[in-house]
């Protein structure tokens, strides 16, 4: 099973037409239901505020077949990230993400989560547990280097230490441009680092490199949840890249459900 926990939000852009185009989720959002859609049993930690937003999120996870281990937060709204240039986040319920049950590791192969959820307290203290159980359990721990507005790379590095090197790790050329990171520093972070750009996707290990092109029309959070379904299945980090990226529609469709 995967279990993936962090930031929910609702990201807002403007559509040119003096309108707001609403996503729900966000990225992890994509990468959870994209790991269903291959067919993992995949089990979601997040928090959202009591309002329309977090119970839209709460119904498309359902509607995927998603598990939710979910909470709602009375006191503050789902949180908002503002498309722009630059773009504007506002964090308040899921910057209060508080540890699950003991439960939601039941069964757990893979652990991921976003690099958001390391970036301010008390999700931070949270996010730090819940890596820290997944560890004590034996489960293969991944991260979403996804560029984070508030991150240093020190704060980053000091959370990150007892972890160090991850099972797997998904990063962009953004995220090693703001936390100012060079490729090869990454085998420092993870034994298998998925490296996005325009077009491919680079595997990256301590022995080896390889550049895969990357289907057209298949978003990088697709590839990665693809690529996450494969590994809690026990694939072999090559196999499981080669199979993520096999269509590319960018189509969710829900799979048999494994074991």
């Amino acid at each position: 099973m995967l279990l993936v926990f962090g930031e929910l939000y609702a990201e807002l852009t403007n559509s040119g037409e003096a309108c707001l185009e609403v996503e729900l989720g966000g990225p992890l959002l994509r990468q959870a239901l994209a790991a269903r859609a291959a067919g993992a049993r995949t089990r979601f930690l997040g928090r959202v505020g009591r309002d329309g937003y977090g119970r839209s999120i709460r119904r498309i996870g359902q509607h995927h077949e998603l598990e939710w281990a979910l909470q709602e937060d009375g006191e503050r709204p789902t949180s908002l990230w503002l498309g722009g240039d630059p773009p504007v986040a506002y964090r308040a319920a899921d910057a209060h993400l508080e540890p699950p049950a003991e439960s939601f590791f039941e069964g757990g192969r893979v652990l991921h989560a976003g690099a958001w959820a390391f970036g301010m307290d008390p999700a931070r203290t949270t996010a730090a547990e819940v890596f820290r159980e997944g560890l004590h359990q034996g489960l293969a721990l991944s991260l979403d280097l996804r560029s984070a507005r508030w991150a240093l790379r020190a704060d980053l590095e000091e959370v990150l230490r007892p972890f160090l090197p991850l099972a797997y790790m998904k990063a962009d050329a953004e995220a090693l441009e703001a936390l100012e990171l060079r490729p090869g520093e990454l085998f420092q972070w993870a034994n298998t680092v998925l490296l996005f750009a325009p077009g491919k996707v680079r595997r990256m290990t301590l022995f080896e490199e390889e550049d895969l092109a990357l289907p057209a029309g298949l978003h990088p959070d697709e590839a990665y949840g693809r690529f996450l379904a494969g590994a809690s299945r026990g694939q072999e980090p090559e196999a499981a890249l080669a199979a993520a990226l096999e269509g590319g529609d960018g189509t969710l469709r829900p799979k048999e459900k494994d074991a």
